[in-house]
Parts: structure tokens; sequence; C-alpha cells
């Protein structure tokens, strides 16, 4: 038995997660300061999200979309998936900004797979998906076996009509933003860890398009829990504090509460976008 088998059996949960938080920020403060370049990044001075999510079009097109996509993926929270009214926010920014090409780091079982697949064929003519997990999703062993679902990620984009616009790659993060293809917007949803997504955002930066968008998911700000009840995942904001204590010209933008409801009843979300001042 390996030492972390032998840690994960013998050392509560609750301490668990309170060692994992000193090893993750003990990795930061070891790791040298990276380069930040915002010069292809989105101004947050262009965004505008409650207009971009109170988008009466978008809105029309979301329902027929998601209307179809209920009846074969199903409407409901899937554990570890992106949550129903976070998709829906997804489907917006991809609506709104039109990106051409967008890259997703984190697949899992496909739940905003799906959604960001969808809107660009209907938002972004010619517009193409690749999603990558560290895991192969689609396989025997991929999560939505174990979470009891009917059938892998790729059936159901191909029961949607989505194969055209998706492609599931099977990859590290790390080895999939230091690729040398170029992308329109980059949703980072894989590792969480502070460390991972410090390094990851600096990578992201060096592939964007001119006007391009990172966004984040599990974007806690301040690494408090979003609805009373609920918690809070610190990497992401830990790492945009580091960011921003190295450089003022990256804006995080936590997209905050939506006009829907999101997860445990109320609307927050944990989506973030990371912008640039000016």
């Amino acid at each position: 038995m390996t030492i972390v088998a032998a840690f994960k059996m013998l050392v509560p949960t609750a301490l668990k997660q309170p060692v994992r938080n000193y090893i993750d920020a003990r990795a930061l403060r070891q790791q040298a300061a990276l380069p930040f370049d915002r010069t292809n990044l989105q101004p947050v001075s262009r965004v505008d999200l409650a207009a971009i999510m109170s988008d009466a079009t978008i809105g029309a097109v979301f329902a027929e979309d998601n209307a179809r996509i209920a009846r074969a993926y199903g409407k409901g929270e899937i554990f570890g998936g992106v949550n129903p009214g976070d998709r829906r926010a997804l489907y917006h920014l991809i609506a709104h900004f039109q990106p051409k090409r967008v890259l997703e780091i984190g697949t899992h079982v496909g739940a905003s797979t799906i959604y960001i697949a969808s809107a660009l064929l209907r938002f972004a003519d010619g517009g193409q998906l690749t999603t990558a997990d560290i895991a192969d999703v689609n396989g025997p062993n991929g999560a939505w076996k174990s979470l009891g679902m009917p059938a892998a990620p790729a059936r159901f984009i191909a029961d949607l009509g989505l194969e055209a616009v998706t492609t599931f790659v099977t990859r590290p993060a790390a080895e999939m933003l230091r690729a040398s293809g170029r992308y329109d917007l980059i949703f980072l949803d894989g590792d969480h860890s502070t460390l991972a997504v410090y390094r990851e955002i600096s990578a992201a930066l060096r592939i964007l398009n001119p006007d391009g968008l990172i966004v984040l998911h599990d974007f806690y700000p301040g690494g408090k829990p979003l609805t009373p009840d609920g918690g809070a995942i610190k990497g992401p904001s830990l790492a945009a504090e580091r960011i921003n204590s190295e450089t003022k010209d990256l804006v995080f933008v936590p997209l905050g509460m939506l006009p829907w409801q999101t997860k445990g009843g109320g609307n927050a979300t944990s989506l973030a976008l990371v912008t640039q001042q000016g």
C-alpha cells in the first residue's frame, strides 16, 4: 500500500481538506512567478454581464435547446457536473461572444460540454469545441459509468447532433495548454488546486486569440461559500489573489447572482471571467 493510499484510509475526512489546503498553499509559495500576458484578453469594459444574462433572444433559443437536451440528457444535477443554472450561463456567454474556437479543460460527464456545443452550433457558425480531460470520459471506466448514467458523453453529443462541433481529447491540462492551437474562449474546470489554476491561467493566456476570454468554475471570492449551507473550493480564488499580487492588469469578474436558479435553491454561481483593465 502506498503512503497516499494509507493516508486516505487512516485520516478522517474532516482532516483531509485542511491538510490538502496546507500542501496546496505551500506548493504555491514555492512556485516562481509566471508571466500573465493580458495582450489578447477581452477588456472588462466590454463585458456587460447583466445584459448578457438577460438577453431575451438568447433566452428564447436556449429554451428550445434546453428542452431538447433535457429529453436526451436529463435536466437535473449530476454529482461533480456543472449545475443546470451554470450550464445556462455558459450557453449565454457562448451565444453572446460567439467564439469560433473553444477549449474546455475538464469534461467529466459532459454537462457543460453539451451546452457549450449547443450554443456554438446555434450562434457561432463554424464554431468548434475541444473538450479535454485527463481521464477517458467516454471509456468504460468514465465517471458516467460510476454515476449510473445510461451513456457516455460522446453518445449524448451524437444523439443531440453535436458531433460536428465537438472533439473529445484525453490529455492532461498542462499538455493541452502547451499545444499549438489557439482559442477564443477557454473554460478551466479541471484541477481546482491553487497551483494548478495559477499555472493554467498563465498558460491559457498564451494561446488566446485577440479579444479572448478565460472562464473559471468553482471561483469563490475570498474562499467563502456562496450559499449559507454550501461549501467552497478555495483554489481558483487563491490563485487569483496571487496573480493580482503580481500584476494588476488582470481583472477577475465573478458572475455573481444569475436571473435563474443554480444550486441549493439559490441564484449564486461560481463562474467567473478573466478579463483585463481598459
